[in-house]
Parts: structure tokens; C-alpha cells; sequence
């Protein structure tokens, strides 16, 4: 996904990728959530897990109305699911904060989700400005929006935790 270039001949190569992409954020969330020793984190990589099977959902249904009816049903992206675990709330955002700085684990987790998101929003943005269906076009900026959300998400919580990090250990490179 990253740098090498992906050619879709047909709608069906778009939304198998797609689907793939989301399968394997999935994976990752998962069995990041099986391995962390804390509970809020285990629940933050729980909540992220759950939309990437949201997205597969959703990617799978779409596909379907499309290719059962030629058509595309917005009402399918509107259909997505209620989140269980909000980080901004201040309580488990501090909650979540500490069981990161001490943890390598979830820190390094943390990292590769970054990478994942961008991967996942960029992969989404390059094929919308691909693809010549109007409707298929709009499906895929939904998805870059809503994985530039997540990855908003991880980059704020990876510079918080790093000037959290540097003030509690009185780094400053000045």
C-alpha cells in the first residue's frame, strides 16, 4: 500500500482491497487489545478494532447493493456504529495516558497504528481520485475522512504523550 502503486480495473478490485485493508487493521487492534496489560488501553485498541470490522461491514454491503442492484446506498455509510470508549473524555484520556508512558508495548502499538491510519486514509484518498463513478468516488473520501479521524486521533495522542513525557523526565533540548 505504501509507496508501490495499485491499478483497479474494476469496482470489485477496489472494494476486495478495500475489505483486505480493513481485515487487516483489524488483526492488528485485536490482538494488540489480547496483549496490553491495561485495561483502559486494552478498551481504547478494542474501540478501534470494532470500527475496522464497522468499515469491513459497511465495504461488504455496499459492495453487495452494488453489485445486486447497480446501485450505491448512502444510507449504508450512515449505518455505522455507536463507539463504546471516547478518548477525549478527560478521565479515561488521562487513564489511557499513563498506561501508555509506561508501557513499551502499547507505545510501540501506538506507532504502528499511526502508520496503519495514514496507510488506510491514503490508500482511500489515491483511489477516489482514480476511479470515474461519481458515487463509488464519494464512498472512498467517506472512508479517507473517517480514517484521517483515526489517525488524528493516534498523532494527538502520540504529541501529547510525548510532551507529557519530556516535562515528567525534564527533558527540554533548550
Amino acid at each position: 500500500m505504501s509507496n508501490r502503486e495499485i491499478d483497479f480495473k474494476t469496482v470489485e478490485d477496489v472494494f476486495k482491497y478495500a475489505i483486505l485493508v480493513e481485515s487487516r487493521g483489524y488483526e492488528f487492534y485485536r490482538a494488540t487489545a489480547e496483549k496490553t496489560t491495561n485495561e483502559t488501553a486494552r478498551k481504547f485498541f478494542e474501540e478501534f478494532a470494532e470500527d475496522e470490522l464497522d468499515h469491513k461491514r459497511i465495504l461488504a454491503d455496499l459492495y453487495k447493493t452494488w453489485r445486486d442492484d447497480s446501485t450505491w446506498d448512502e444510507n449504508i455509510l450512515k449505518s455505522g456504529r455507536e463507539h463504546g470508549f471516547d478518548i477525549h473524555d478527560p478521565i479515561l484520556s488521562a487513564a489511557f495516558k499513563k498506561s501508555l508512558s509506561t508501557s513499551t508495548f502499547d507505545t510501540t502499538a501506538l506507532d504502528i497504528a499511526i502508520v496503519l491510519e495514514k496507510e488506510a486514509r491514503d490508500f482511500y484518498a489515491n483511489a477516489a481520485q482514480k476511479v470515474e463513478d461519481a458515487e463509488l468516488k464519494k464512498i472512498l473520501i467517506w472512508l479517507s475522512q473517517f480514517e484521517d479521524e483515526h489517525y488524528d486521533t493516534m498523532v494527538k495522542l502520540h504529541e501529547s504523550l510525548r510532551e507529557e513525557y519530556w516535562h515528567d523526565n525534564s527533558f527540554w533540548p533548550f
